[in-house]
């Protein structure tokens, strides 16, 4: 009778009224045996059960059958406890919380029942998003059975953070938001840094390893046990230490804040079911923009249409590239976001972006926005209305920011950067155009060695696997080809020497198909999943100058933040660059070593990345070429080549393909 319940429920013929009758019918019938006295946990899953067709029910009136729902999820929870069901308790919270939230948006015209209806919700998915955190110290398999608990419960923060808009509580919307992304990479990092610094003394350490297994002993005994027999109390005491000297802690609005300073702000943005979400953040204020589902809809379209033309015709797509941006700035509303932003907090110098799913994507730092200039520090807004045009500028949107603009992939990321400090900045290590097809990594690599005192350069066939040590380095530097697997992000690699190969081969999952009819060994590679098992402890930077470095798994439902960039993050090192697409190897080569003088006249990472940005799109041919003189002999001829063909006026990278790919993730 369960069953046949749960197939009426799912039915696709027939009358769907009709087939959810039926449904409940069934249920009912079932709980004339499954009673609470003779098959408890049988009961339970029924009772979870007919509350979800009593959710779904269209006959009847609305309000009472939510309310017959909801009697039917508390009874099941009677039952369903975390401590001897965790995963059904779970499952039976979250559909309770959804009802309570249908059920507020049913009481439309009683303002009364709807904040009661929102608050039960809100606790709801609040112990059940607490009870996730539970199962998450319960596994002790691996970071692959925690990103599918991600994916299986991340439905639970948009549901929390929607419940929490309702309720006005935007504080509580962005600690929310902020701790549903990027959850594993966090916690890795957290438990990595706090290890190798030192800051978990050997005993908490060994502490810590005992009670695991003191959980997991104790886990087991309680399953042997008669349900009635089971006592809980002694593995609550050891789970509560655990989490108690367990080093990752969800961060809370105040700290969250304080990663700010005086002139710094945050732009998060969270895409929920009809809409997205963008949280202004300041150390003293937070505003929240809403779209509109339009908005929504235009954004998904604009998405499918970048990411298509990408695929399939990249000459298309790099000469569209200048209408796209600027089509997605206005998706965005950026020039509304910043009319906010500077009319609240004038003086802003520096902007974080934190994106979410597929916005990581897109250059967003280049997005082209409309402000005015007010003084040498000072900038007005151009107001929604457009009613303030006169003196106008366009510019994108990382030049409105004296300091600099970065991304993170949130904010207890960004606040793991602010905790690395790496003073030092004088040892590189280099590889150097391992597969010997590209005409300019040899220029950039040697140019940019020269300003440290201690480079190691592997250089063409020495940048083989077994020759790799970032052991020392304060500054990591690939100058190669990248490659993102889209359809296994782990295998997304870094192409090394010696790494490409003639087929046939056997091993499908060692070798991948390139374009030019070989295939790539990934034993050979440097992957993702060797980076994740590096140590970076003394880096400051990872520059990775090579195609889709920063290309991130946007189909993953966990919200992790799954990439090369992600790797290093892990690794240790606070800083990355990486590009956003498959780049040009001249206008790389002149981008980075701008990039690496600019760092060496002291200016921050993000800083130095955006003026060698704006230097790389503005600058002439004669002026390359005059700046090419600082460069090493060898390198000045090579460029001299390069631009023979070109008038001596011409910009020839004004194109966002050529100086807007490359991002810096991290402080």
């Amino acid at each position: 009778q369960n069953n046949l319940g749960t197939a009426y429920s799912d039915r696709i013929r027939g009358e769907r009224g009709e087939n959810l009758e039926l449904a409940i019918a069934c249920y009912q019938a079932a709980l004339q045996v499954r009673t609470p006295e003779a098959f408890p946990q049988d009961w339970a899953g029924t009772q979870n059960n007919l509350g979800n067709a009593y959710r779904k029910r269209i006959r009847g009136e609305r309000g009472e059958n939510l309310e017959e729902a909801i009697a039917c999820y508390q009874a099941a929870l009677q039952v369903r406890t975390r401590d001897a069901f965790p995963q059904e308790h779970t499952t039976t919270l979250n559909n309770l919380g959804f009802t309570y939230q249908a059920q507020s948006q049913h009481y439309t015209s009683d303002s009364e029942k709807k904040q009661t209806a929102l608050q039960n919700a809100y606790t709801a998915f609040e112990q059940a998003l607490d009870a996730v955190e539970y199962l998450r110290g319960e596994i002790t398999s691996g970071d692959e059975v925690r990103r599918k608990l991600n994916e299986e419960w991340n439905g639970l923060y948009r549901g929390m953070v929607e419940v929490c808009l309702e309720m006005k509580n935007y504080t509580a919307a962005i600690e929310y938001t902020d701790r549903s992304k990027a959850r594993n990479l966090v916690e890795l990092i957290a438990t990595r840094d706090a290890y190798s610094q030192g800051e978990i003394p050997p005993k908490v350490r060994q502490r810590l390893q005992d009670l695991r297994q003191a959980i997991d002993r104790e886990k087991r005994r309680l399953e042997q046990e008669k349900e009635k027999h089971r006592n809980y109390t002694h593995i609550n005491q050891l789970r509560e230490e655990f989490q108690e000297k367990y080093p990752y802690k969800p961060l809370s609005f105040d700290n969250i804040q304080s990663l700010l300073d005086e002139e710094t702000a945050i732009l998060e943005w969270y895409i929920i079911g009809d809409k997205f979400l963008t949280f202004t953040l300041t150390r003293q204020t937070l505003n929240l923009w809403t779209s509109s589902e339009e908005d929504l809809d235009n954004l998904i379209d604009w998405g499918n249409a970048y990411l298509s033309a990408y695929g399939t015709n990249k000459t298309q797509w790099q000469n569209s590239l200048s209408q796209r941006i600027e089509t997605l700035s206005e998706i965005l509303h950026l020039n509304d976001l910043l009319s906010n932003l500077f009319e609240n907090f004038p003086t802003c110098k520096k902007l974080i972006l934190i994106p979410h799913r597929y916005l990581h994507l897109f250059p967003i730092h280049a997005l082209p926005v409309t402000v005015q200039t007010v003084g040498a520090d000072c900038i007005r807004p151009i107001l929604p209305d457009r009613s303030n045009l006169e003196g106008a500028s366009i510019a994108p949107l990382q030049e409105w920011f004296a300091k600099g603009v970065s991304y993170a992939p949130n904010c207890q990321l960004l606040q793991q950067a602010q905790n690395r400090p790496r003073p030092d900045f004088n040892r590189l290590f280099a590889i150097q155009n391992p597969t010997r097809d590209l005409d300019f990594t040899d220029l950039e690599v040697e140019n940019i060695q020269t300003y440290f005192n201690s480079p190691h350069i592997l250089k063409h066939e020495e940048a083989d696997k077994t020759a790799l040590n970032f052991t020392d380095a304060h500054c990591t530097h690939f100058s190669c080809h990248g490659y993102f697997n889209f359809n296994d992000p782990l295998k997304s690699a870094l192409l090394l020497a010696n790494s490409e190969s003639k087929p046939p081969q056997d091993d499908s999952t060692r070798y991948i198909p390139l374009q030019n009819g070989n295939l790539l060994d990934l034993e050979k590679c440097l992957t993702l999943e060797d980076i994740l098992r590096l140590d970076l402890k003394k880096c400051r930077l990872v520059t990775l100058s090579a195609c889709e470095t920063g290309i991130t798994d946007f189909t993953s439902t966990s919200d992790e933040y799954i990439g090369l960039t992600s790797g290093f993050l892990l690794a240790g090192s606070p800083n990355v660059v990486s590009s956003l697409w498959a780049v040009n190897d001249i206008s790389t080569a002149l981008l980075m070593i701008r990039f690496y003088q600019n760092l060496n006249n002291g200016e921050t990472v993000p800083l130095a990345l955006q003026h060698a940005q704006k230097w790389l799109r503005d600058t002439t041919v004669c002026s390359f070429l005059d700046w090419s003189k600082t460069l090493l002999q060898t390198s000045q001829q090579k460029i001299k080549e390069h631009f023979e063909v070109y008038n001596e006026g011409e910009q020839p990278f004004t194109s966002p393909y050529h100086w807007a790919a490359f991002c810096a993730i991290g402080l």
